[in-house]
């Protein structure tokens, strides 16, 4: 079994909870948690222990800040957001390869083939504005020359038909990108009981899918 490490902001909401339902369900798996601006020595928040105690769940937790060591530790990573993942790999690049959003790495074959199509539909925009461009390089030179109201219609009359030529790919990245998931897990911080009980959800469901995919 791996050793897991969880990250969020503050190490008293989201990443206690992940690993302390991370623990629940596999005992045997070595996790801990931490926070990328942590204040040392907090206990979890009231609403994470009372989420937790309606599952049977006891957690004794000391807040943690992100180090070195946790991640020389660790087999795998996962931050809670993309947010604290671009954070770590920015403080700690030589780990790039461990750290993952927790849902990134739940659900990346449920995404994959979204992300393969909004990859063609961005080529294809890309080429088809570079080979437009370079079609019409000279008559957009002469037309930006000229300060005449024929000039302007003119170069108006080719932003059109640039925009109608990509505008199959622009529909369909817009369309693509409306069904790519969050992968933030929500943050409960300051919230109900009731909200906590939701980020819990959240959490389950992909720490179910994670431990499936590993």
């Amino acid at each position: 079994m791996k050793r897991f490490l969880f990250v969020c902001t503050g190490n008293t909401c989201r990443s206690p909870l992940a690993q302390a339902l991370l623990k629940e369900k596999r005992p045997d798996a070595l996790v801990k948690s931490a926070g990328v601006y942590a204040l040392p020595g907090m206990n979890a928040s009231g609403g994470t222990l009372e989420v937790l105690a309606e599952k049977g769940i006891t957690l004794d937790h000391s807040s943690n800040q992100v180090s070195e060591e946790l991640l020389n530790w660790a087999d795998i990573v996962f931050t809670l957001t993309e947010s604290h993942k671009a954070t770590l790999i920015k403080q700690f690049p030589a780990f790039v390869d461990k750290i993952h959003t927790l849902k990134e790495f739940a659900y990346d074959k449920d995404i994959e083939g979204i992300r393969q199509q909004l990859q063609h539909h961005y080529a294809q925009l890309e080429l088809k504005q570079a080979q437009f461009l370079q079609e019409h390089k000279e008559e957009i030179e002469e037309l930006n020359r000229r300060t005449d109201l024929e000039a302007k219609k003119q170069l108006d009359h080719l932003t059109k038909a640039l925009q109608n030529l990509i505008k199959e790919d622009r529909d369909a990245i817009e369309r693509l990108e409306n069904l790519m998931p969050c992968m933030d897990i929500s943050d409960p911080f300051g919230g109900s009981v009731d909200v906590y009980r939701r980020t819990a959800l959240e959490i389950e469901d992909a720490i179910d899918k994670m431990l499936a995919r590993i």
